[in-house]
């Protein structure tokens, strides 16, 4: 197996906005709701690694599902390799790998049932993500509109889970904070199968904007979470228990998801020009822009925190 395969596998473009991001709002939570003193942090570290893990494990179920489909997507374009089309790697190494991860997370997550009892329920509701979108069998990641219902909770899962191994308590302000992160970072996921749409469509893949491709998808799901960041004000205010510091936390959510609404209409417009005139440099152009998503989401990552920190009197 080629190494270049590993970075593949890791594919940090993903794993940062969306686990990494997770990792950082579980952190300043869990110092929120426990204290560092308080807060058992080398629990906090090993389901960081096991969620961190079980994301790995997501892209190579992913690679594998989507194999025929990689064949005619434009790798150049979007600056993605792809180790089982390029010969890097085979399906049965992908395997191998993926039954050691597996048994690693397993082990993990029953060290960490010693000390906190509702784990496995937890892992279990990982690996039902991880499986039921990204293996074979299972495929949701070829139904419509799956990424918009699916991708804003992986962030809340990994977020209410570390912060639970951490300090034991089931942290309502990590589910919000976690949910609006989750959000923004969905903005861009929606805009990658924009981007896909016809290498997607070219291999059987049903996914929303192949079903309803005239639709703006990446520009209604910016509004969504516009929407429910602002919905989100009152029931931050209430964990918070105080009204200016919760408007603050949306006000930034609200901001960084306008700018991914706007990034995303420009995709959307791409996309129609793409459908109806000889585009060529359409995969190349959306991704640039999806990769300034992405950057977006990770400011809004850092941001939130910095206020969580700054106005909390964590410091």
């Amino acid at each position: 197996m080629d190494p270049r395969t590993l970075l593949r596998i890791l594919r940090i473009e993903g794993l940062i906005p969306f686990t990494g991001s997770a990792i950082l709002i579980g952190f300043v939570v869990t110092l929120w709701e426990g204290g560092f003193e308080a807060a058992s942090w080398s629990l906090f570290i090993i389901a960081a690694i096991a969620a961190l893990l079980i994301h790995m494990d997501a892209h190579i179920w992913n690679d594998i599902m989507d194999l025929e489909i990689d064949r005619r997507e434009k790798s150049r374009e979007t600056g993605r390799d792809r180790p089982l089309v390029y010969g890097w790697a085979t399906v049965a190494d992908y395997r191998r790998m993926s039954a050691i991860i597996t048994i690693l997370v397993v082990f993990l997550a029953a060290y960490l049932t010693i000390y906190r009892f509702f784990i496995p329920v937890l892992f279990i509701i990982g690996f039902i993500f991880d499986y039921g979108y990204n293996h074979p069998r299972f495929a949701l990641a070829h139904e419509p509109f799956t990424e918009w219902y699916i991708f804003p909770w992986l962030v809340v899962a990994v977020t209410v889970t570390i912060v639970y191994a951490a300090t034991g308590m089931f942290s309502l302000l990590a589910f919000i904070l976690s949910l609006l992160n989750g959000l923004t970072g969905t903005c861009f996921v929606v805009s990658m199968m924009r981007r896909d749409v016809n290498s997607d469509r070219l291999g059987g893949k049903c996914t929303s904007s192949v079903r309803f491709p005239e639709l703006p998808h990446s520009t209604i799901f910016g509004i969504i979470t516009m929407f429910v960041s602002v919905l989100m004000i009152y029931p931050l205010a209430l964990v918070l228990g105080n009204f200016g510091f919760a408007y603050i936390l949306v006000l930034a959510t609200a901001i960084i998801a306008g700018i991914n609404t706007v990034l995303g209409a420009r995709i959307d417009q791409f996309c129609t020009r793409a459908m109806y005139s000889v585009f060529p440099d359409f995969e190349a152009k959306a991704n640039k822009l999806m990769l300034q998503q992405v950057g977006a989401t990770m400011v809004h990552a850092v941001a939130i925190n910095i206020i969580l920190v700054v106005f909390g009197g964590i410091v």
